[in-house]
């Protein structure tokens, strides 16, 4: 296994999906449910961000993106951690999954799934 700071997004994706098989339903939920949020809403959220580090409709694009990713492989995705981590940690798609990880670890039951977390993400 190669050191923390030499691991790319997708060994960090395919790392967490293999501690963690159990909290991957229930995260993949949490994203498209995040991205189906995004979309319902989209103007409310455009109007009020503030987040310098990128516009919102390149956001929402990646939202999309996601979207789209578990709406073809997310059957695939909860059962296989190749599939899994390949397709949303590859690519600029990782920015949005990435900071939708360690928002949905910050309210886990999991203590060591928030660790792990802190540990890969943070």
């Amino acid at each position: 296994m190669k050191a923390l700071p030499e691991l790319t997004n997708t060994m960090k994706g395919r790392l967490l999906f293999e501690l963690f098989p159990d909290e991957m339903p229930a995260l993949l939920d949490h994203l498209a449910a995040v991205c189906a949020d995004f979309r319902t809403n989209h103007e409310e959220y455009k109007k009020n961000w503030r987040d310098g580090f990128m516009s919102f409709d390149y956001w929402f694009s990646l939202s999309e993106e996601c979207a789209a990713l578990l709406k073809k492989h997310g059957h695939t995705m909860r059962k296989n951690s190749k599939v899994f981590s390949d397709q949303l940690f590859y690519g600029y798609t990782a920015l949005f999954v990435n900071d939708r990880i360690v928002k949905y670890a910050a309210h886990s039951a999991s203590k060591k799934f928030k660790q792990a977390v802190e540990l890969l993400y943070t």
